[in-house]
């Protein structure tokens, strides 16, 4: 006599259906390393952090207006342009004459900020040189010296000894080459008197920005750069929002990796005319843009 088995499916399906449950588990818990984003930026990641295969392009360029004043309540009495060329691994700090020719009733560029505000002198600069500037950052003393410090301090010759006058302190900066702390640079780019015209002084300005950026960005990693954007956003004015810094985080780190001496500075030439503006000349605007990656 044959006894027929009793079958166990159920338990062959129990064990199909566990089994089923793991696998669905392990595929959503590796899910990121088996099915990547097709969203995920192939040139450079998500939060800025540079890549292996990141190749910068015009797209990572940027312009900027820095300007700085005595104290935080103070109209800002120095303004910079700064053009970062992300292809060509250059940073151009260009000195802008307050008084520079614009098509505004307020021809001054403190004047036009406080009349309206950094995006004010924006478009007066865009206006002036032809130059887009995504964002601006006013600094005053105390956030400049913060920043630069937390960047490190620079080596600098002076040409000539000079006596800089700032209230009741007075400093001597003996010819020759020195290092210079935070404070010292800002009182020879703000305070100090050269006698030599505002071109020379221009000339000082582009010289200490430019070596300030040659002398230590080499040792700026991706850490550092978080802070000093951090120093920006806690001490200074400015409309520059975190996502523009992570979009062009990853081009600065390239050019800390790979660029050599990016710091350069160029002094806009022309004339001043007889209603005390400054006019840019043609061909030095046409210079501002090409370093700019314009054309």
């Amino acid at each position: 006599m044959t006894v027929r088995r009793k079958s166990n499916w159920y338990i062959y399906l129990l064990a199909f259906a566990i089994t089923a449950v793991f696998v669905v588990m392990a595929i959503a818990a590796f899910k990121w390393y088996l099915f990547p984003d097709n969203t995920q930026q192939v040139n450079g990641s998500d939060n800025g952090e540079l890549t292996d295969d990141f190749r910068p392009t015009k797209e990572h360029n940027f312009n900027l207006i820095a300007m700085l004043s005595d104290d935080e309540s103070d109209l800002p009495e120095l303004f910079t342009l700064i053009e970062y060329n992300a292809v060509e691994n250059r940073m151009i700090f260009v000195p802008i004459p307050a008084g520079i020719s614009i098509d505004k009733e307020e021809r001054n560029l403190s004047n036009i900020y406080a009349a309206l505000g950094g995006e004010g002198v924006m478009s007066a600069v865009e206006g002036a040189v032809g130059v887009k500037c995504d964002c601006y950052i006013k600094m005053d003393r105390s956030s400049f010296c913060e920043f630069t410090t937390a960047f490190g301090s620079v080596e600098y010759t002076i040409r000539k000894t000079i006596i800089v006058k700032d209230g009741t302190v007075t400093d001597t900066f003996n010819a020759g080459s020195s290092f210079l702390s935070s404070e010292s640079i800002f009182r020879l780019m703000m305070i100090a008197d050269f006698q030599e015209g505002e071109s020379f002084r221009y000339n000082v300005v582009g010289e200490l920005l430019a070596e300030t950026v040659n002398q230590n960005f080499r040792s700026v990693d991706s850490s550092t750069m978080d802070i000093l954007y951090r120093l920006v956003m806690e001490n200074a004015e400015t409309n520059l929002t975190e996502t523009l810094y992570r979009a062009h985080k990853a081009a600065l780190l390239n050019t800390v990796e790979y660029g050599s001496n990016p710091g350069e500075f160029y002094i806009p030439y022309g004339e001043y005319t007889d209603d005390g503006t400054f006019k840019i000349s043609d061909n030095s605007v046409l210079s501002i843009q090409q370093r700019a990656g314009i054309g």
